[in-house]
């Protein structure tokens, strides 16, 4: 099945076991992970059963939209539940279910897809919480513009699809906007022209594990009524995709921002770009990191002045090519 097949099972699935007084959990069909979509009165949920013995890398959480929480299902096994605690959550839940399922259906080996299904299912921590009307916030807008400028950019450097889509973590909410093996890339933007970057956590400029780290700086100028909004962005980027199997992986990934297409009207703010830069992050970069800090230090964010850091900068063509590299 196809991503938006799955989605159509997935919501039948449901209505059918609502509608079903006697079982209420049915086996995803075809699936070899023990899989499982679960509905009674309004409540839908999925869930996989493991070993009850098994460790999980999954916290039990109540969030504003969904729940997770594990549940014991007989002597032997015990099933990790995502249920659906907002009803004007739905459409994006049911999404969110078809994408945990799609990654690990076809997985035979409990260690796997144990694993696959909590790392799956903590990707969408994110989004959990926000509000179901909610729309993104303006440096959310700018700052998702930014990456997908990246996207279109290593794209049309022929950087090779699979590997931008893979790469593109900021959707994820990780440490790192992008990561190409041993490269790591946090892209920051900007409408305020001021060169003034905010740096979130401790680990965001952190080389650890990395050969090298680059920050990329977008300055935008932004306007009212202009053609280059974030909705227009975006389809640019489907285009690109078009035929692709990465297609539906972007889709993904894109939801997991908060963007949706239903508040596209929301979304009528133009960016012109104006500045672009890269930089190096060395040794001699200012940041802040982990080794740096003590230990009771577990969370702190700062502000970079770019102005000061013009011997850090790289050509565009040795970014890229740094990329390519990886």
């Amino acid at each position: 099945m196809t991503k938006s097949e799955l989605i159509k099972y997935i919501e039948l699935t449901w209505e059918q076991l609502k509608e079903d007084q006697v079982s209420t959990m049915l086996r995803v069909e075809g699936s070899t992970a023990p899989l499982f979509l679960h509905a009674r009165d309004q409540s839908v949920a999925f869930l996989l059963t493991v070993d009850v013995n098994r460790e999980i890398d999954i916290k039990p959480k109540k969030y504003n939209n969904v729940s997770i929480h594990i549940e014991k299902l007989s002597s032997e096994t015990k099933g990790i539940v995502v249920s659906l605690t907002n009803q004007r959550f739905f459409d994006t839940f049911s999404k969110i279910a078809a994408d945990v399922i799609s990654c690990v259906q076809n997985l035979n080996k409990e260690p796997e897809y144990t694993s696959i299904y909590c790392l799956r299912v903590n990707s969408w921590r994110n989004i959990f919480s926000r509000g179901a009307q909610q729309i993104l916030t303006q440096d959310e807008q700018v700052g998702l513009y930014g990456e997908l400028e990246m996207i279109q950019a290593m794209i049309n450097e022929g950087i090779p699809t699979s590997d931008v889509i893979d790469a593109w973590k900021g959707a994820d909410a990780e440490d790192k906007d992008f990561q190409f093996h041993n490269v790591g890339i946090e892209v920051k933007s900007s409408h305020k022209q001021d060169k003034l970057v905010k740096i979130s956590n401790i680990r965001q400029l952190d080389t650890t594990g990395f050969d090298a780290v680059y920050l990329y700086y977008y300055s935008f100028a932004k306007s009212n009524g202009g053609t280059n909004t974030l909705p227009a962005q975006i389809d640019e980027v489907r285009s690109m995709l078009v035929g692709s199997p990465y297609l539906e992986e972007f889709e993904s990934k894109l939801l997991n921002t908060g963007y949706k297409d239903a508040d596209k009207d929301n979304y009528k703010a133009s960016y012109t770009l104006t500045y672009e830069e890269a930089y190096n992050v060395n040794v001699d970069f200012p940041k802040i990191t982990k080794n740096m800090v003590a230990d009771a230090i577990l969370e702190a964010s700062y502000v970079v002045d770019l102005n000061v850091c013009d011997d850090l900068v790289i050509s565009y063509n040795s970014f890229m090519d740094k990329i390519k590299q990886a």
